[in-house]
């Protein structure tokens, strides 16, 4: 059963109302008149700062073992092995409602503004705080249950409900990828022009935040040009990177909550098994590429007595895990994007600026003389420095249809091998059967 973790942050908002993380009154939701109480349903974090687990499911960077699989739902159960049809009719899947209530509270923000006539500052940022939000929650559902590259060629024509407005209609209104990527594209790009340069809270989203998330977004998609300019944009303008010499790898959680290089905060669901030292084990294979060197490798994981190798280097500050956008992404998304444009050596200096604050003392800067070679180099840093972010598998849906880079999942349970190959059909979710029962 999913269990969500709310955290009530005491101490952090100086000077903050005390209701922040209140959730509104149902009345208030359903008719909410001024920008004050649009904002207030914007900073319900509990429910707009929240990213789906599935993707860390399907993905590679962790293991259960027997006993954590069988402890497992029988959903999750059948996602982690990744078998077709994974969803019972009475099952429950919150990472799709959690979109759909974010989608609807943006819907339910934008019609308001509709009303109020006098536009100023702060009816700019709940506009494009609410256009953000609704850009990432269909993303995050493109991602899941729309196709990726690697199924370009398998004919499928998925569909999911778009929500045009706040209506609750009868019928749900179904449509494609196409449609889905224009929408999220007009949202995404409408909100930088909307969005202030400094935010109150972490929480919310700034003009940086949604420029990281073109960033992303373009990256997933392909669309490298793009999210190379926004990128660039961003270092350019100035991003805060910490030096892990600083930190401290004999406390707990050596990452402070809000730290200096996060850009918008935002959390993966809690489930169970992600609070499981054996049903949340770190994957070997991923282990073994840290060097002794780098310092990554004594900050991120904690070797348990069972022995278990466990995550803990969460951005959140504790066992929670960050979901949200920070710089150390937007410098891998840049140096991989001016690989694939022929400049290695701009490249291979981006990413330095990065990993000589991830090395110890007399880290030697890489040099690139060979696209594939520098690609290899950049995609293993994205494994090393973004994992449990949720973003190892939309990597995996693009770089599936590179022979380079294409990759076979395996798992087991009771001495059985399931894979998960890189043109497989399993690669998309099915829509819940319980939503469309509603339809």
């Amino acid at each position: 059963m999913k269990k969500y973790i709310y955290i009530i942050y005491t101490g952090i908002m100086l000077g903050a109302c005390d209701s922040f993380l209140d959730e509104k009154p149902s009345k208030d939701i359903d008719t909410p008149g001024t920008l004050d109480s649009l904002q207030a349903l914007l900073d319900n974090s509990s429910s707009m700062n929240v990213y789906p687990a599935i993707p860390l499911m399907l993905g590679d960077e962790y293991f259960s073992n027997d006993a954590g699989i069988l402890s497992l739902p029988p959903w999750q159960q059948n996602l982690y092995l990744w078998k077709d049809k994974p969803f019972q009719i009475d099952d429950l899947i919150f990472d799709w409602r959690d979109a759909y209530n974010q989608i609807q509270t943006a819907n339910i923000i934008l019609e308001a503004l509709e009303e109020i006539n006098t536009i100023t500052p702060q009816w700019n940022e709940i506009k494009g705080a609410a256009l953000f939000f609704r850009a990432q929650a269909y993303f995050n559902l493109y991602n899941l249950f729309l196709d990726g590259h690697n199924l370009e060629q398998s004919g499928l024509t998925p569909q999911i409900p778009i929500r045009r407005s706040s209506k609750i209609l009868l019928k749900a209104e179904y449509t494609g990828k196409e449609e889905i990527k224009k929408l999220i594209r007009e949202d995404m790009e409408e909100s930088v022009t909307l969005l202030p340069e400094v935010v109150l809270y972490p929480f919310r989203p700034s003009v940086k935040a949604a420029k990281a998330f073109k960033a992303r977004v373009y990256l997933a998609w392909e669309e490298y040009a793009n999210a190379q300019k926004a990128a660039g944009e961003l270092i350019q303008s100035g991003l805060a990177l910490m030096d892990y010499k600083k930190l401290n790898p004999k406390v707990s959680y050596p990452f402070d909550l809000f730290n200096s290089e996060v850009l918008w905060h935002s959390r993966i669901g809690g489930y169970s098994f992600m609070f499981s030292q054996s049903a949340f084990q770190v994957n070997p294979e991923l282990l073994a590429l840290y060097e002794e060197e780098d310092l990554r490798k004594s900050l991120l994981f904690i070797k348990r007595p069972s022995g278990y190798v466990n995550f803990r280097g969460s951005y959140d500050g504790g066992i929670t895990l960050f979901a949200g956008l920070a710089a150390d992404e937007v410098y891998l998304i840049y140096a991989e994007c001016l690989i694939r444009a022929g400049d290695l050596s701009r490249a291979a200096d981006v990413l330095n600026s990065l990993l000589v604050t991830r090395y110890a003392e007399g880290f030697e800067p890489l040099q690139f003389d060979n696209e594939t070679a520098a690609l290899e180099v950049v995609l293993k840093e994205r494994r090393k420095e973004l994992l449990f972010r949720g973003l190892r598998w939309q990597d995996l849906r693009r770089l599936n249809k590179d022979d380079r880079f294409k990759t076979t999942l395996e798992r087991s349970y009771e001495n059985v091998s399931f894979k998960l190959a890189p043109n497989s059909e399993n690669y998309l979710i099915p829509v819940p059967p319980r939503e469309l029962s509603f339809n």
